[in-house]
This record gives structure tokens, sequence and C-alpha cells, in this order.
């Protein structure tokens, strides 16, 4: 999965700034994402809660490789038993297009398409969008505002518009100027209304790469939140074949 959001990242992208230096800030924000993935295999547990209280726990694996000069995200779902052996691929694609998301439902025994007119829709009954771990770019009417702290991190700030796909209006990334992890993103709405915010609660530092090892998502129109966890995290030994519609259904 992208985070985070690649973010997809979870988080949505941005297309390059007007000065180099926040043209550089954006492309390594989206290479980094929230989750870092390439070349590993995280397990992750999403705990969603929703305003009245009501909690729902789920469990995965999360992989991401290059293949061709394009990102390939691949989340299978472990528990509980109703979404268990669901598996989400995730193809970077071009900012006129997006990403292209396929979804292997086992009771159904096939793969299908996730449309573009649905990926603004809530992923795996969480508060993520399909285009929190899918989009792949936003409009170039971007800019870079006055750094700020974040959970006592010093930040860069970014503003853009959300991608077509997304759902979302404005947004705002703030990226952590030490290890380029986005810390948080604050979405408005089409109408400009707050909608979203994404927090990173807690780095990880894995080899020579640092990743998102807590984060939350929270809706703050129905007041839901998805926290994610990375349970377990190691190299992984994933072919370049597993990012493929055909190994959705192998399984």
């Amino acid at each position: 999965m992208r985070l985070l959001l690649a973010s997809a990242a979870l988080v949505v992208s941005f297309a390059a700034l007007a000065d180099e230096s926040a043209a550089d800030i954006s492309k390594k924000s989206r290479e980094k994402g929230a989750l870092n993935l390439v070349g590993l295999t995280a397990e992750l547990k999403l705990v969603t809660t929703t305003a009245e209280g009501k909690v729902k726990e789920q469990q995965l694996t999360s992989s991401s490789r290059t293949i061709n000069g394009k990102s390939h995200a691949l989340a299978r779902f472990s528990a509980p038993a109703g979404v268990a052996g669901v598996a989400v691929l995730t193809v970077e694609g071009d900012k006129t297009e997006g990403d292209e998301v396929s979804l292997y439902l086992p009771k159904l025994k096939r793969v299908r398409k996730v449309a573009k007119s649905d990926r603004a829709k809530s992923f795996m009954e969480t508060d993520f969008a399909y285009a929190d771990i899918a989009s792949n770019g936003a409009s170039d009417d971007v800019k870079r505002l006055a750094d700020e702290k974040v959970e006592g991190r010093d930040c860069y700030v970014l503003q853009g518009k959300g991608d077509a796909t997304s759902g979302y209006g404005d947004v705002k990334l703030f990226v952590d100027k030490q290890t380029y992890v986005p810390m948080r993103v604050e979405y408005a709405d089409k109408e400009g209304k707050p909608f979203k915010r994404y927090s990173t609660l807690k780095l990880k530092a894995f080899k020579e790469r640092v990743i998102a090892a807590e984060a939350l998502m929270e809706n703050l129109q129905t007041k839901s939140k998805t926290q994610m966890s990375v349970v377990k995290l190691e190299d992984s030994a994933l072919g370049d074949d597993a990012f493929t519609e055909q190994a959705l259904e192998r399984g």
C-alpha cells in the first residue's frame, strides 16, 4: 500500500513547483510517501473507530516494487474472515489518467478495476480512500508556504489541489525536513470545508530509510478515524510477477 497514502502516496502528491528547491521537496515527498515500502513487505494493522465508538480491526500485508520505471503496490488482507483474501494492486499511471487500481474479491473469484469515479470512496470501509493510496499527481496550481513545526519536527509546507479523482479540494502537506516523510496532510472537500487530516504519529528507521510506523487518518466531518500501525517489516522476496492481475487471483 502506498500511503499515505503515494500514500499513496497514501497522500496526495504534487506537481513540480515554481522554484527548483520546492520542486525537489515535492519530488522527494512523493518518492517517500508515508510508507516507503519499495523492496519491502510490511504487516499492517488498521483500526477504524466510528463516531459512536464502534471499533473494527483489519490486518494486511503490503509490498511495493518499481517495475519498468513505475511504482507497483500490492496489499493483501488476512483478517478478519470477511475480508481475508481480498487483494488490491495499484500501478502508477500518468498525471491525466491517474493510477490503475485492481481489486480481487475472493467471494466472486475475479478481479475488477476500480473506476475513476469510485476512487474517492472509502477503501475497505476505513477512513482512507482509494485515491489516498492511488493518487499520483495534483494540479499545477501549487505553492510553497512558510515552514512550520509538526510534532516538534521542522517541516516544509506545500499547498495545492487534490487529484481530480480524489474528491479533495485544497490540500496542505507538511513534509519533514530530515526524512521527507509527510508528517501531516490537511484535506478540504470540493466546497472548501475541512474534510480529513492525516498525521504521522511515529517514525521508524529500517536500514537506510525511515517510514511512518504509526499514522492516523481522521474524517473531520463524520468524526471517524483509522489508525495504521506497522506490525512487522522485512525485505521483500516478491518478484515482478507478483504485481500482476493474474497473481491477484492465484493468492
